[in-house]
């Protein structure tokens, strides 16, 4: 079996699904970044070096939106591995994290994109693109009660050719 198949930068990331009550806060991405451009996603970034997903997930909330948030605030929602598309594959956690109030204290500007608040029923036909992703799992992730594993393929367009999703009951 041949070795090449295992030779592929790889990403580590975090995307964070801040939630007030049934809203849900979203980044529409700035159309001049690299990744995602122009897409709305949860709010997050990539590892950094010696740190693990949840420290991640805590840092970048309060990076990008200046939300303080503690470990209790934190859900694991899905592990994800996304292969292809991309110039890496990523690895990567997804956090649903409760906050007490939809006033974003670095306001709604943000040099990575916009940030605005979405009811959870409306983000799958709210008409903006989303990352491919979402449109798997979104729902089971506001359900919150199994946690996700997810492999992806994607094509040279960054949108899902095969998925596979198992989930582990809580």
């Amino acid at each position: 079996m041949s070795e090449d198949k295992y030779i592929r930068k790889v990403q580590t990331s975090v995307t964070n699904f801040l939630y007030c009550g049934d809203e849900y806060l979203f980044q529409k991405r700035a159309a001049n970044k690299r990744v995602d451009a122009g897409r709305l996603s949860g709010v997050g970034g990539r590892l950094d070096a010696g740190e693990n997903y949840l420290e991640s997930a805590i840092r970048e909330t309060e990076e990008e939106t200046g939300y303080t948030v503690k470990p209790e605030d934190c859900t694991l929602a899905a592990v994800v591995k996304l292969e292809g598309g991309y110039s890496e594959d990523w690895v990567m956690c997804f956090f649903k994290i409760k906050v007490s109030s939809k006033e974003i204290p670095i306001g709604n500007k943000t040099d990575d994109g916009e940030l605005l608040w979405l009811h959870k029923d409306k983000v799958l036909d709210q008409g903006y693109e989303l990352v491919d992703d979402l449109n798997y799992c979104f729902k089971d992730i506001v359900e919150g009660d199994q946690l996700l594993f997810i492999n992806a393929q994607l094509n040279e367009h960054e949108k899902i050719t095969n998925i596979s999703i198992s989930k582990l009951d809580r």
